[in-house]
């Protein structure tokens, strides 16, 4: 007969932090019945001393901080009292030194064995506070006048009221205070994106679930008359479409300097200055490429191909988000730029012969099957964007035998997070 198994009982041990793990939790390292156990615990940083409860049950173990017996090095003082509680800024205790040179430590370690080698440039940021551009809080209404906006609690979904947010934009800061006035009376939830609009004005986008009080569009055209924004789309779950207040478009800066029209709730960076260094960086790869037909795949906007339009002879940009297409043709066609923009899928888009230089900036899982066909491809260069160094190292596994590494660097998109951009150019080694 099978004994139930017994969850092994937390215990107390003391621990000094080795390392930051890829994903943002630190490292530490006990015995437990003998064996030499990792330990994650989140909000530490390296050569921090720590009394600790550990649940050895998880694998890894996780770690539960009772003290800091003594603080490492690289700890400095959250600039945000929410910082532990939130969600958003999981390496706001760490210098900004150990931030990039952990940034690029856990890029070098994703790397396929044979390029760990290489340099790998770092690129910080202008602005470690006041910087985003777009950000994304969580309302609740339960009916009776209880708002709750806040961002999402460490490793939940439930909302934390945050009374202030040091890394948003300033305007954006001011348009996130509104939220509650503008919500009362409604029952539901709902998540609010906030970025930047025409005139440096915020926009909102709203995806509710629930029931929104008819006072909440006056709100929100009132805050439009009286410019604290410039506009917001409101989304209700089941409704054929979105209901537009004022001017919802967000904009941000594009890499050659220029505004850069963003669908209403889709991407865009969350630094515009750091972006600019990104879309220069991979403009200059471009050039050196010496690419004549290139291929951008997950274009999104435009926010790369304004750059790449200006290097290359012939540029398709690939991108399936429709709104996005739109955009991007509107951006290129601002600047009189020439580029052909195609709505459909990046990772199966086929791959031209006289393709001589893919451009990829895919989403956080990655381009595995456009990995797999560049394998076999004859393109010369692949300049690869990524902002998860875990899949962009599985997908350059795929690449390894048929390219080597040209140029690799980090940007500091995000900081006071344990998310940063990568960029690596590649060069063809085989025919």
């Amino acid at each position: 007969m099978n004994r139930p198994r017994h969850r092994a009982r937390p215990f107390e041990a003391e621990a000094t932090i080795s390392s930051l793990a890829p994903g943002g939790d630190a490292v530490a390292h006990v015995l437990w019945q003998g064996e030499r156990r990792a330990v994650f615990v989140a909000r530490a940083a390296p050569g921090d001393r720590l009394r600790l409860e550990v649940d050895p049950s998880c694998r890894p173990a996780r770690g539960r901080v009772l003290a800091l017996l003594a603080p490492g090095s690289d700890r400095v003082a959250p600039a945000c009292r929410w910082s532990e509680a939130c969600g958003g800024c999981d390496w706001m205790h760490l210098s900004g030194e150990a931030q990039r040179e952990a940034h690029v430590e856990h890029l070098r370690a994703a790397l396929p064995r044979a390029w760990r080698g290489a340099e790998i440039s770092a690129y910080p940021a202008p602005r470690v506070l006041g910087y985003r551009t777009r950000a994304r809080a969580h309302v609740r209404a339960d009916g009776s006048g209880r708002i709750v906006v806040g961002m999402h609690a460490t490793g939940t979904h439930r909302p934390v009221a945050v009374d202030a947010c040091v890394v948003l934009q300033p305007a954006l800061e001011r348009a996130r205070g509104l939220l509650a006035d503008v919500f009362g009376g409604c029952r539901g939830r709902g998540d609010v994106l906030l970025s930047t609009g025409a005139r440096d004005l915020p926009v909102i986008d709203v995806q509710w679930r629930g029931e929104l009080a008819a006072a909440t569009f006056a709100r929100f055209e009132r805050a439009v008359a009286e410019e604290a924004i410039a506009g917001a789309r409101v989304t209700i779950e089941g409704a054929r479409r979105p209901a537009p207040i004022g001017d919802p478009t967000p904009w941000t800066k594009a890499p050659d300097g220029l505004p850069l029209r963003l669908p209403p709730g889709g991407f865009g960076q969350a630094h515009a200055e750091v972006n600019v260094k990104l879309g220069a960086h991979v403009a200059a790869q471009a050039r050196g490429a010496g690419a004549g037909k290139a291929l951008e795949l997950h274009a999104g906007a435009g926010n790369l191909s304004v750059v790449l339009a200006r290097e290359v002879a012939r540029l398709t940009c690939v991108e399936s988000d429709r709104d996005a297409c739109d955009a991007a043709r509107a951006n290129l066609a601002a600047r009189s730029l020439d580029a052909r923009v195609v709505e459909g899928d990046a990772d199966h888009h086929a791959i031209a012969p006289a393709t001589t230089l893919v451009v990829l900036d895919p989403p956080r899982s990655g381009a595995r099957s456009v990995a797999e066909r560049l394998a076999t491809s004859r393109v010369a260069r692949v300049i690869y964007v990524a902002c998860d160094a875990q899949t962009l190292g599985r997908d350059l596994a795929l690449l390894e035998g048929a390219y080597a590494p040209e140029s690799i660097a980090t940007f500091e998109m995000f900081p006071q997070t344990s998310h940063a951009e990568a960029v690596v150019t590649m060069r063809r080694t085989t025919s």
